[in-house]
């Protein structure tokens, strides 16, 4: 699967991109939401992950703008969010909403399960 990261933390999007390169797919990184947007609107991308809070353009601003133009999914990353911001995010679009430090386990059945539903459409 092509995926994209999107995170102002560089230890942690090439931490992430490893992991998930390790796992077959091919990986990108961006380091701030606009350069994400760049990507998102000049590549094709099976999986988006969005860091929540990132200067400038937070991840639910990315989610925001993606959703006028895309409906590829989009998970949004956050150190913490409460239930009631995960469930704005979820209503706005995102597919989910995962936890620092990420658990590769919850990371792989997200992806194995929009890989699934790609190939039902």
């Amino acid at each position: 699967m092509r995926l994209l990261i999107v995170d102002d933390e560089k230890m942690i999007c090439e931490e992430f991109r490893e992991t998930l390169e390790q796992e077959g797919h091919q990986v990108d990184c961006a380091r701030s939401g606009k350069e994400g947007l760049k990507k998102i609107q000049t590549e094709n991308y099976n999986v988006i992950f969005l860091d929540a809070a990132m200067p400038s353009l937070s991840g639910e601003e990315v989610l925001k703008k993606i959703r006028t133009f895309s409906q590829v999914p989009v998970a949004i990353i956050s150190g913490f969010l409460s239930s009631t911001r995960e469930k704005e995010i979820l209503q706005q679009g995102a597919i989910a909403c995962l936890r620092k430090p990420l658990d590769l386990d919850q990371v792989k059945f997200l992806l194995r399960s929009v890989e699934s539903r790609s190939r039902v459409y």
